[in-house]
Formats: C-alpha cells, structure tokens, sequence
C-alpha cells in the first residue's frame, strides 16, 4: 500500500517551497549599507563642523565663542535629525510588517470558511475594515 503525502497542510506548499520573494539576506544588507552609510555622513559633517569651531578657538578671534557656539547647534541638529528620522523609520517598518502578518493570518482564516457562511462574514470584514478606515 502506498501512502501519498500532501506537500502542507490542506494542500498549500510550505513557505520555503517555490517561494519568488526576495531572501532576508538581500534584504539585512541593503539596510546594513543604508544605516552605515547615514552614520557616515552624520559623522563625516559632525566632524567637519567641529574643525571648524576647533580652527576658530585655536585662532583665538573675537569670533570664536560665536563660532564654536554655533558649530554646536549644527551639530546636535544634524545628529538629533538623523536619528530622529532612524527612530521614524524603524517603526513604520515595524508597523507595516505587523500589518503583513495579520493580513496573512485573515487571508488563512478566510480561505478555511465553509462555503455557506462566506457570504456573511464577508458583510461584516467590509463593515469592519470601514470602521478601521473611518478612524
């Protein structure tokens, strides 16, 4: 007797089988260059402002407190911005991913509805996905 195996659960392929979606690993290393490459340039500008209030102390003008003062300000606006925009980021795309996963876990719940109570249920996500854009 032959016993014939399913290739998942009710007939769907694992994840890992046929799958066309980008590999996380594609994907960690284009954020991995995208973060370095942002602290790159928030040091890189960073420093460059903090030689020239250094080169304005070191001269020893009557401007340099004004200088020094002001590469100051630039400094911690340019560092406060890019993490603030990191900070930003990072939980839009913790948002937009825990949006995916309960989209794939309703889309699984509907594909498991018997056929004659599809009709109602159907009403009632419409109704709710309504009340969620109405918000």
């Amino acid at each position: 007797m032959t016993v014939e195996t399913s290739p998942g659960a009710g007939g769907v392929p694992p994840a890992d089988e046929g799958s066309t979606a980008t590999t996380g690993s594609d994907v960690a290393w284009t954020e991995k260059v995208r973060t370095i490459g942002g602290l790159v340039a928030v040091v890189i500008g960073a420093v460059v402002v903090g030689a020239i209030a250094i080169i304005a102390l070191v001269k020893d003008t009557s401007t340099a407190s004004t200088i020094a003062s002001s590469a100051g300000g630039v400094i911690a606006t340019i560092v406060g911005a890019y993490f603030g925009v990191k900070v930003g980021t990072d939980q839009s795309k913790a948002a937009i991913e825990g949006q995916q996963a309960e989209a794939a876990k309703a889309q699984v719940y509907a594909a498991h509805l018997p056929p004659e109570q599809a009709t109602g249920i159907v009403q009632v996500a419409e109704e709710a996905a309504r009340a969620v854009k109405a918000r």
